[in-house]
């Protein structure tokens, strides 16, 4: 048992050895293949974590599976289709005995508060009642829940408590919150960074009223269904049921979706992410398009290879080796290409791993998901390879017992590899440079209105806005500044403003939401809106009847000719629409126009005063418009806090996900292009080794260096013309349905076909060109006796 044991130790290390010294004779080969799979490993594995990671945002919750976010696609309430009036919840209980639970809550928001010491922490709170306790199952850890019911009380989690308070007890401690004392009264348990709702703090609603009043449509309504009920057909039931606010109100709440709990992070909250979530997946299947593209062009090379060695395996065969030993011999090259990619993959993920935590947010243990996806993949790598040995081994040693080769087949198989990763480096640049194209046409493309040199300074105190307006007028730089109007990039508050009424409604026409944008001519001046027809409305006080609309408004009133009608949200007051401005975005290039209407007046007399203060500066003067504002704003208002939001800058940020995915893609495709090259590259060596003779003979014959590489230039000319063909017609479908996604798109050109097949061919040229060079160009008769 002992000397066979020593005899397969023997064996494993001389498979090793075997293996390493032919790795090491095709060195370029080899690092190309290692590279390819590692880098391909790596980019899968971490999209594929990250993916994982945004789904699972609030999986920990029991029942989170039948837990659900109430939402409105067509509710416009101040503009937030996700938010609601608290008697909502308790309503949609007692009318549905599919539901479990349900809760209304105040989602948690950034509060400042100061300790003893003076120090002000932004925290995030979130408003709460018992029915939230119950449904969340949020556990008691000390005091008391006395915050439920008194404003002067809150509870912190054990994370807050020991950022404020150290390992002293936090119980009895007073916080400062806008001047107001808050004691804490409890310590509850809390839920980390990996939710929807990171609450540091919880207060109570108060007055608990608010609770039982519609319109106060504030609150986030949770759901959770009762086990085993049908998730989908309950979902038809309350799109189709409606819901009244009370009697003598004439309100509805009707069409309401459900958004499962774990879906919230990237569908409702996908503006937070440094890049949308379907571009995530698209970098994920991309990193799959690399290992394809990096595996088959080893694969191709390896077959080559094999048929190179058949001299050395025949031999092997006669001294006594089995096929199952010669099969393992073969199989151990792969296994150690494997290992080499993986832990090159693992040292990039150790190197970038910071750097990527940082940009995605991603916490936790990355290494044993990380592994766990290698090992997956090296078990559908080894798969592979499996098959295509199978294929060709057993094959070539009867060619070879035979005297002959099936040239045919050889040729198909490294023609279709070669075609697979040519086209796939094709279909990367294409989609690049689509994205480029795009990405800059949104950046230069007539949105509608002015977003260049315009700031917006946003003071969190309501009060000090007009005494800070006024020292931002004594800035030379600052010029056309505007109080008590919202700006529209960023934008930071919505409201929309139900009509019920207009000429030419039908009876059956709904109620139309129109967002209202206040500050009427001043406005219209201010952002340089496009007039289409009409004429711009009058200065306000000169008459507040007088309104004007943006272009989606009119379709959605079913107007071609907007002027002069009139509009109405109930019968004591009609406006009338004097102009028709062009669709302008306020925000992502993604979201479609909403209709507006541009009114006199400001948001003050709804409730809502602005604490933004616009203004205009000069060409290039953004720097000194900083350190300008934050001279006076610290001499002058030291204790107020401030934002200054530049337009333009904001609106690049609309853009993060494009430039992002173009980043990441662009590297790829560069390791893409790069796999190819050397495939070709390897493969045409390869080729020249086994066609030395041939090559030799047809320069005795005559035949000149430029006929020889025209034989090879045209072989791989027809392989690139096809692989561009099938290349191009994905990359089109592709890109014509991602452009479909904005608002604004640009041509998918004939000439981005044309740069990115020339710039393939010459790098697949050039790799074919100083092969085949130097093949060409040697001594024929060095070549025969070599023979």
């Amino acid at each position: 048992m002992r000397i066979i044991k020593q005899k397969n130790k023997y064996m494993i290390q001389h498979y090793f050895k075997v293996a390493w010294r032919n790795l090491l004779r095709y060195k370029t080969q080899s690092i190309i293949s290692i590279v390819g799979l590692a880098v391909g490993f790596t980019c899968f594995a971490l999209a594929t974590l990250w993916i994982r990671y945004e789904m699972t945002y609030d999986g920990f919750h029991d029942g989170a599976d039948r837990t659900y976010m109430l939402y409105d696609k067509g509710n416009g309430i101040l503009g937030q289709s996700h938010t609601f009036g608290g008697p909502l919840a308790g309503k949609l209980k007692r009318d549905f005995p599919e539901i479990e639970a349900t809760c209304a809550i105040k989602s948690p928001w950034a509060q400042d508060y100061q300790t003893d010491d003076q120090r002000t922490h932004s925290i995030f709170a979130a408003g709460i009642d018992s029915c939230f306790l119950q449904m969340f199952d949020i556990r008691l850890l000390a005091g008391a829940m006395d915050f439920l019911h008194d404003a002067a009380k809150i509870a912190v989690t054990p994370e807050t408590s020991l950022r404020l308070f150290g390992k002293e007890d936090p119980l009895g401690k007073v916080l400062l919150e806008g001047g107001q004392a808050k004691t804490i009264c409890a310590v509850v348990q809390g839920w980390g960074e990996h939710s929807n709702l990171p609450y540091g703090i919880l207060t109570g609603i108060v007055p608990t009223s608010l609770l039982n009043d519609w319109s106060y449509t504030a609150f986030k309504v949770w759901v959770r269904l009762k086990p085993g009920t049908d998730a989908e057909a309950f979902c038809k039931k309350l799109y189709q049921h409606s819901i009244s606010e009370g009697e003598g109100t004439g309100r509805e709440v009707k069409n309401l979706e459900l958004m499962p709990i774990t879906h919230c992070r990237y569908e409702l909250y996908a503006k937070d992410l440094p890049i949308e979530f379907h571009y995530l997946v698209l970098f994920s299947f991309t990193g799959g398009l690399v290992i394809v593209c990096a595996l088959f062009n080893y694969l191709s090379l390896f077959a080559s290879r094999l048929r190179m060695r058949i001299r050395e395996l025949a031999l092997r065969k006669v001294c006594g080796s089995s096929y199952q030993k010669l099969y393992v011999l073969l199989c151990t090259e792969f296994v150690l290409v494997l290992c080499l990619s993986c832990l090159l993959g693992l040292t990039i993920i150790e190197l970038s791993l910071s750097a990527f935590q940082e940009f995605s947010g991603v916490k936790g243990e990355v290494y044993a998901e990380s592994l766990l996806y290698f090992a997956g993949l090296v078990l559908l790598a080894m798969l592979a390879f499996g098959l295509v040995l199978s294929h060709f081994y057993r094959r070539i040693f009867r060619q070879a017992l035979k005297g002959a080769t099936d040239k045919r087949s050889q040729q198909l198989f490294h023609r279709s590899s070669l075609v697979l990763q040519m086209s796939i480096g094709l279909l990367l640049m294409f989609c690049i440079g689509m994205i480029l194209k795009q990405t800059y046409y949104l950046r230069s493309v007539d949105i509608g209105m002015e977003r260049k040199n315009i700031a917006t300074l946003q003071v969190r105190s309501i009060k000090q806005v007009k005494a800070v307006a006024e020292h931002i007028r004594r800035i030379p730089l600052a010029s056309e500044v505007l109080t008590d109007y919202n700006p529209l990039i960023p934008q930071t508050t919505r409201m929309s403003m139900p009509f019920n009424d207009w000429e030419g409604k039908q009876p059956t026409d709904e109620p139309l939401n129109i967002e209202a944008v206040f500050g009427g001519r001043y406005i219209f001046d201010f952002y340089k809106f496009r007039l289409l027809q009409g004429e711009a409305m009058p200065i306000d006080g000169d008459n507040q009847a007088k309104v004007m609309i943006n272009e989606t408004a009119a379709r959605a009133f079913g107007w071609k000719d907007p002027v002069g009608k009139t509009i109405a949200m109930n019968v004591d007051g009609k406006l009338t629409v004097v102009g028709l401005i062009k669709d302008f975005h306020q925000s992502s290039p993604t979201t479609p126009v909403k209709p507006i209407i541009l009114m006199s007046g400001d948001t003050s007399g709804f409730g809502f005063p602005s604490p933004s203060i616009l203004m205009k500066y000069g060409t290039g003067q953004w720097k000194s418009l900083q350190t300008a504002i934050d001279s006076v704003m610290v001499q002058n208002f030291p204790e107020v806090k401030y934002e200054l939001i530049d337009a333009e800058r904001t609106y690049e940020g609309y853009l993060k996900s494009e430039n992002t995915l173009l980043k990441l893609l662009s590297f790829v495709a560069v390791i893409c292009v790069l796999i190819s090259a050397f495939g070709i590259y390897s493969f045409v060596t390869l080729t020249c080794e086994r066609r030395r003779k041939e090559i030799a003979i047809r320069k005795v014959n005559g035949a000149r260096v430029s006929d020889i590489l025209y034989i090879f230039l045209k072989e791989y000319t027809v392989l690139l013309v096809v692989s561009s063909a099938i290349a191009f017609s994905v990359g089109y479908a592709l890109m014509k349905r991602w452009l479909e996604s904005y608002v604004e798109q640009t041509a998918i050109s004939w000439w981005v076909y044309g740069a990115v097949f020339a710039g393939i061919a010459c790098v697949v040229l050039l790799s074919i060109w100083t092969r085949v060079w130097k093949a060409a160009n040697q001594n024929p008769a060095e070549v025969i006796k070599s023979e």
